[in-house]
């Protein structure tokens, strides 16, 4: 039930993803063909560009943001680590690690 979930909820946001594009480039094929001056046909040219590098910026931005502000949880760490160190151990019973070069 929480993979459908998460699958509803990614492709509702797709579908809100995908009719913000729409929209947009529907508006801007409008303004292309209303008979607009040569400047303001130039500017109106660049739309799609200004709007991809704003969006991929806006995404860095939010990327950096979660990175910066990522949760720590430390029983998940110590988890981990035990996990490591199990697994160092199991390393160095089969010959493949010595205990020098874990430490």
């Amino acid at each position: 039930s929480g993979k459908a979930q998460d699958f509803c909820a990614t492709m509702s946001r797709l579908l809100t993803l995908g009719s913000i594009v729409a929209g947009f480039f529907a508006v801007w094929v409008c303004i292309m063909q209303s008979g607009l001056g040569e400047a303001e046909l130039q500017a109106v040219q660049l739309l799609p560009l200004w709007a991809l590098v704003s969006f991929g910026l806006y995404s860095i931005a939010v990327i950096g943001w979660s990175l910066a502000h990522f949760p720590t949880c430390l029983k998940d760490a110590e988890i981990l680590q035990g996990e490591m160190k199990e697994a160092q151990s199991e390393l160095c019973a089969r010959g493949v690690l010595s205990a020098e070069e874990i430490e």
